[in-house]
């Protein structure tokens, strides 16, 4: 199912006060998103100022705001601008405007450069610049439990976590859900659950191998209502494929719906060299980040194994944020295969019809060539189509 959103125009300062002091009096409920345009310009007003507005838009919409008219051709001046909304809880990561998590009342910190100005690439946070650059943020769990397949989920896995950022920003929306995050990263664990929760919220984070069919178990043990597994693109990729033929078995043996998120459907050997994922605060500040193809990590047709890592750089020097040895592309027709193996139904999730759809039938409107896929796969006995 399609979600609809609302989205509030400002022309001016004044139109934007003026839509402030409704929301704020609750004379008008929170849109999605506010648009500024014309003469609104946050990048025109003192910085104090503008973090003045910032605190109230924020407190104002559920998803966010958007400006495409801030344009500023000194790199400082723009730095400076993108650092001061970033850090009064809007990221723009997304190419839907500057978001912040769903309703959050409360005010994140984006702002992954400050850091890297005090103390250099030492200073960087790898999380929050990996988040930055290869991060899925356009879409949540409100996007999946719309659609009439899972639209009796209450239970979210993430296994694979990291820093579980499809299970906290999809908690401000639904809080009712339990939540349940796994991961063999401490670091990341620790990371986690040291963020502002919503405090009724029911979370678990396990730090735990995937590959064991007790987590599951476990997992299980706390479910309530039917259960949504995910895994980004970056993750189930570094399975060999007994390992993710495994994860396939044991994960649909305990959860409803298990999710992979897949990178778009092309030729494993055009994957490989170096992909320049800098960002334009990034140059600004005289970093760049890319994906950077090992010495020994050519792609190989035959398997689809590659090596490569994310690396930063800049003029004193590189350091590697993250490695991924041994990484697999697992294509849709792959997981298919594996699928249909151990008997399970597989879906992919339908961009256009924001519905997922049976692999079994049609499929040439789909954008699997064009945009990341998910797809999903269960066990579950499912109604003929109508």
């Amino acid at each position: 199912m399609e979600i609809d959103s609302t989205t509030r125009v400002a022309n001016s300062p004044e139109a934007l006060e003026k839509l402030l002091g409704k929301i704020s009096s609750g004379r008008l409920q929170k849109p999605d998103w506010i648009r500024l345009q014309g003469a609104c310009r946050l990048d025109r007003v003192d910085p104090h100022q503008r973090k003045e507005l910032l605190t109230r838009i924020h407190a104002c919409v559920l998803r966010g705001f958007k400006a495409n008219n801030c344009e500023n051709s000194d790199a400082a001046a723009r730095l400076d601008y993108w650092r001061s909304v970033a850090s009064m809880g809007f990221h723009d990561f997304s190419e839907q405007g500057w978001m912040k998590c769903y309703d959050s009342p409360f005010v994140e910190d984006y702002d992954y450069i400050g850091p890297y100005l005090q103390k250099g690439l030492a200073g960087l946070d790898a999380y929050a610049a990996y988040s930055s650059v290869l991060g899925t943020v356009d879409f949540t769990a409100e996007d999946f439990v719309q659609t009439e397949l899972c639209r009796k989920v209450g239970t979210i896995v993430e296994p694979m976590a990291g820093t579980a950022e499809f299970a906290y920003h999809s908690h401000f929306h639904y809080p009712g859900f339990r939540y349940v995050m796994i991961d063999l990263d401490q670091s990341a664990q620790q990371r986690v659950l040291a963020q502002r929760w919503s405090p009724n919220t029911e979370k678990h984070y396990l730090h735990a191998d995937v590959l064991d069919e007790s987590v599951w178990a476990q997992v299980k043990s706390v479910t309530t209502g039917e259960s949504l597994s995910y895994i980004g693109k970056q993750s189930h990729h570094l399975f060999s494929a007994k390992e993710l033929f495994r994860l396939m078995d044991v994960a649909t043996q305990h959860v409803d719906y298990f999710m992979l998120e897949t990178p778009q459907l092309a030729p494993v050997m055009e994957m490989g060299g170096t992909d320049d994922l800098s960002r334009q605060e990034m140059k600004d500040a005289g970093l760049e980040v890319e994906l950077v193809e090992d010495p020994d990590g050519e792609p190989n047709p035959f398997t689809n194994l590659m090596h490569f890592h994310l690396g930063a750089t800049d003029k004193t020097g590189n350091r590697k944020l993250f490695e991924y040895r041994d990484w697999s592309v697992w294509s849709q027709s792959i997981l298919v295969t594996l699928a249909r193996i151990l008997d399970l139904n597989a879906f992919y999730f339908h961009s256009e019809l924001h519905e997922f759809v049976s692999v079994e039938e049609e499929w040439e409107d789909c954008d699997v060539e064009d945009e990341v896929t998910f797809m999903l796969f269960t066990r579950r006995d499912l109604p003929p189509p109508a």
